[in-house]
């Protein structure tokens, strides 16, 4: 499930149709490409899809990251018996709903602090050390 992923982490976030909705999406999409968490398809949780929902169950450290406060990804969770731990709301973090276009050194900051808090989570993660990227554990 995570083995091509140093972490183990799994990420899911909203796709709304607001700005923060769409950084949230960025966000998740960078956690993967980078190889931090793999993300799982919140519409394939919401349509209960079994690898989507299995994926999502079974992981110890799933990352949900909402645009708003609304939670929609936190919430689909619940709605089928999974208790988001960690969960990241961007209005919350600085990401204003309405506006048009998200500042990118706003979403590297907010993909750092992620990093951060869920860096130490897995003392075999080449991000244990304080997930900044540049401390990489030998």
């Amino acid at each position: 499930m995570t083995d091509n992923y140093e972490t183990g982490f799994l990420v899911i976030s909203c796709s709304g149709a607001s700005s923060s909705g769409q950084a949230a999406n960025e966000l998740a999409v960078e956690l993967n490409k980078s190889g931090f968490a793999k993300m799982v398809c919140l519409a394939g949780v919401g349509a209960g899809l079994d690898d989507c929902v299995e994926d999502a169950g079974r992981v110890r450290d799933l990352i949900v990251i909402d645009g708003c406060d609304k939670a929609c990804s936190h919430k689909m969770l619940e709605k089928i018996g999974i208790k988001p731990v960690h969960t990241f709301c961007l209005t919350k973090m600085g990401v204003n709903c309405p506006v048009s276009d998200v500042d990118p050194e706003l979403l590297s900051e907010l993909r750092k602090k992620i990093k951060l808090l869920f860096g130490q989570s897995r003392a075999d993660s080449k991000y244990a050390v304080c997930g900044c990227d540049t401390c990489v554990r030998e």
